[in-house]
């Protein structure tokens, strides 16, 4: 079944996963495109584009979207969504939260509950989106089990 953003393309969603998920495949700006100008949501978007992917081609992807007047209403909200875009080294913890706290089999609400915040917190920890002290990894980290390593290069 295709999938409603795919409507025009005759190529399977598979096929497509496989040009997003590599940013050099020619194809990767024309499916991004498409992609971008016909979804509504990050979370619908960045299942299917990495949000690390996109934030390295937003320029490129926006000067083809620029291009299409129809595909031009999305670019606003695309903006707003890249000025926000996670730091990687943020990012990188983020997911190291996430892969630790899945290993110990909690929910967000589990893991929330531990450290003594809402649920809402621990989303935003995991997404990159929060900003996090040092006492904050640390209790963190005591969740999880885990030494905090520090590394300046």
């Amino acid at each position: 079944m295709k999938i409603n953003w795919l409507w025009d393309t005759k190529l399977k969603e598979a096929r497509v996963r496989e040009i997003l998920g590599n940013e050099r495949d020619p194809r990767f700006l024309i499916y991004a495109d498409k992609l971008l100008a016909r979804v509504r949501t990050p979370e619908e978007a960045f299942s299917w584009i990495s949000q690390q992917a996109f934030d390295r081609n937003w320029a490129l992807i926006r000067s083809r979207m620029v291009k299409d007047a129809w595909a031009r209403t999305a670019i606003k909200r695309w903006d707003r969504i890249h000025e926000q875009a996670v730091p990687a080294e943020r990012f990188d913890v983020a997911m190291q939260i996430k892969e630790g706290r899945k290993l110990l089999g909690l929910s967000q609400v589990q893991f929330a509950q531990k450290m003594g915040v809402i649920q809402q917190y621990v989303s935003s920890l995991e997404t990159g989106r929060e900003n996090i002290t040092l006492d904050t990894l640390r209790k963190i980290a005591g969740v999880l089990q885990k030494k905090v390593v520090i590394t300046l290069r």
